[in-house]
């Protein structure tokens, strides 16, 4: 043992309430490099603990809070902290294979200048350090701020709750503190470039067929796209690589990994029991099945949209449901070069901050907001145009991030409608000159994708005829005609009876994979009436300026939408 006087802080949890294999040569391989540890176990059976070292102090707490309140548990239980050189903090998700691995990497970073550092950096939502294994020197853990930090750590049940509060929030606390953070693993050139393969791969599998950009290889985990190389490094692999392999990234055999026969059986052998208790252990990504809170809500949600900070003419309405699409999008929005303003809406806290992120590192004006995960794209539309903050408006670009993972060309027909949209500067410029130069111009959709044949009314006409009948529209103007899609151009003001009606959210269908007849269904078949009730006409991309002859597209049909 060096002569750095470190103690260590471990997180356990176990379906079976065991100490595994792995679990003890965690904690054997920790008491080579500190001087006791402090076991914080939410599920262990009484006997798993006879034998332990006696430098190992078990404390088993109720199975509330996840890793972050094991880890507040044992760092104020630490007696006489102070008297430390190093604070280490890990968890039992990670299995220790090699035990020369950890001596690698404190090897390493001995003489790292910096005041916290962890085995792996991750940039996905945030800059932070991977908290299965981290370090904090003497001036950090010797701070008020680093106490504060742990005392205000509360029982969290969300699992990307914890991340953002915790895990990426210790990172940023440090910081905002100016703490100096490094981490032990790199990526060579060759591992970069096996990164970009796999998250490559990963999107065809997805029906993504371009290749990936800067930021999403930035968002990439590397403990999950590069596992082979952290464990040819420092010894240990993820547990939720083997277990579940999320990104389809198990393209290394293990015994091309692990020369030891005995130690590859142990490992296969731990992976299979992972995968029988796995009904008991805690998700890779949790789900926000309760959407956003009504805090939340109110803080990030459209009221939330300050007015005064409009600026422009022209403004793109984005719903970013797929955040894994924000780059190609973004891509597309690039081509409006007039003064803009950009709103998106997306379905939690943790995809505003990606996205919050994302466009500020672009420059964008973006105002992101959250809403719930009803009406699809058309809700959060409806939920922006009832604030009248689009009132200001020429034209505004209404798009999403639209996968139609019903049909196998839904990534193709979502760029078809991009191109048609925002697919070139001169594109988007005829269309803005169109809305200016022709007062009478309410809405510029997609050459191919408007529909009038009967078979597209699906099980939508009843109900449209109702909300027809309810926002002016009379009954003998109702004819099947709209933008497959719900993409468009649209100037505000010519959808002011569905403002008028002032639809709320408690009037769409709860979300239920529908591919027909909820009530986004029915308002998409509405815009083009509600446009011509209005006074305006209707128009595609290839004639902005000149009214669609509605007989024209009679045939016209899209085979990724539901007939």
């Amino acid at each position: 043992m060096s002569s750095i006087r470190r103690v260590a802080v471990v997180a356990h949890f176990d379906a079976e309430g065991r100490l595994t294999d792995f679990t003890r040569r965690l904690l054997e391989n920790l008491l080579r490099h500190a001087e006791r540890v402090v076991l914080v176990s939410t599920r262990l059976d009484a006997d798993q603990a006879v034998g332990l070292d006696e430098r190992i102090t078990v404390i088993v707490r109720e199975n509330v809070g996840y890793d972050f309140y094991s880890f507040r548990t044992g760092v104020l239980a630490v007696e006489a902290l102070y008297a430390y050189d190093e604070l280490i903090i890990a968890n039992d998700s990670v299995l220790m294979i090699d035990p020369e691995g950890m001596d690698r990497a404190f090897a390493k970073m001995q003489g790292v200048e910096c005041g916290a550092w962890s085995m792996t950096e991750s940039q996905q939502v945030s800059r932070h350090l991977q908290s299965y294994f981290m370090v904090f020197r003497k001036d950090v853990f010797f701070s008020q701020y680093f106490h504060q930090f742990w005392s205000d750590v509360r029982v969290l049940d969300d699992k990307w709750e914890i991340i953002l509060s915790y895990e990426i929030g210790l990172t940023q606390w440090l910081l905002h503190h100016g703490v100096r953070i490094a981490s032990a693993f790199e990526p060579d050139a060759a591992g970069l470039r096996k990164l970009a393969e796999r998250v490559k791969r990963k999107r065809e599998r997805d029906g993504l067929a371009a290749a990936p950009g800067k930021f999403e290889l930035q968002q990439a985990n590397p403990v999950h796209y590069l596992w082979d190389d952290l464990y040819r490094q420092f010894g240990v692999i993820k547990t939720e690589v083997l277990r579940d392999d999320p990104n389809g990234v198990n393209d290394v055999g293990l015994s091309n990994l692990i020369a030891d026969p005995t130690m590859l059986a142990k490992v296969e052998k731990e992976v299979s029991r992972m995968r029988q208790t796995r009904s008991n252990v805690m998700p890779l990504i949790a789900t926000q099945s309760t959407g956003p809170t009504q805090e939340e809500l109110q803080r990030y949600g459209v009221g939330a949209i300050p007015a005064d900070k409009l600026k422009a003419r022209f403004a793109i309405v984005l719903h970013l449901y797929h955040m894994d699409l924000i780059e190609s999008i973004h891509g597309y929005m690039r081509n409006l070069i007039a003064d803009h303003d950009v709103f998106v809406s997306v379905k939690s806290l943790a995809d505003r901050r990606l996205a919050v992120r994302f466009f500020e590192e672009r420059h964008v004006r973006a105002f992101v907001f959250v809403h719930p995960n009803i009406g699809r794209d058309v809700g959060p539309f409806v939920s922006l145009l009832n604030t009248g903050l689009l009132e200001r408006y020429d034209a505004v670009c209404k798009i999403h991030s639209k996968k139609s993972v019903y049909h196998g060309a839904g990534g193709q027909w979502r760029d078809e409608l991009m191109k048609s949209l925002l697919g070139s500067s001169h594109t988007v410029l005829k269309i803005l000159q169109a809305f200016k130069q022709e007062p009478g111009c309410g809405i510029v959709g997609p050459e191919h994708a408007y529909v009038c044949n009967a078979r597209f009314w699906g099980g939508n006409e009843e109900r449209l005829r109702r909300l027809a009948a309810e926002t002016g529209v009379e009954d003998a103007r109702i004819r099947l005609g709209f933008f497959a899609g719900t993409m468009f151009w649209v100037r505000p003001a010519a959808l002011q009876a569905l403002r008028d009606r002032s639809i709320g959210l408690s009037e769409f269908d709860p979300e239920a994979g529908q591919f027909d007849a909820t009530l986004a269904h029915v308002i998409e078949r509405l815009f083009v009436l509600w446009i011509e009730q209005a006074g305006y006409f209707a128009a595609t991309t290839r004639l902005p300026g000149t009214p669609l002859c509605h007989e024209d597209y009679a045939t016209q049909g899209i085979s990724v939408l539901p007939s």
